[in-house]
């Protein structure tokens, strides 16, 4: 299996689905704050990570996700899981991410 990684600054923004006023929208948020927000960032690291890497690979031209880590001290805050295992915060990160981190155009490069 090859692996690619894509880096992500703190402020790289993802779009989010969220409902106000009984309205779907689409709202930009950092990748670290929707980690954060969904429980993946341990109590008083958020003000470490400067850089998140997200390391992925494809099966028949289908993007899985592997694990994201922070790329300056190496300590890992989302692995993938099995099915049965999976949160809605899981799939909420997950969807975000393939849906606006544009993996596939990232491969070696580095958004800040």
């Amino acid at each position: 299996m090859n692996y690619n990684e894509t880096l992500y600054g703190k402020q790289y923004l993802l779009g989010t689905d969220v409902y106000e006023d009984g309205k779907h929208k689409i709202l930009n948020v950092p990748l670290i704050d929707l980690m954060d927000r969904n429980g993946f960032i341990p109590e008083g690291k958020y003000n470490e990570i400067y850089n998140l890497s997200v390391v992925w690979y494809e099966v028949n031209e289908e993007i899985f996700v592997e694990s994201i880590y922070d790329t300056d001290s190496g300590e890992t805050y989302w692995t993938d899981k099995p099915a049965n295992e999976w949160t809605d915060n899981d799939d909420e990160l997950l969807t975000a991410l393939l849906m606006y981190g544009n993996l596939q155009e990232t491969i070696g490069e580095n958004y800040v």
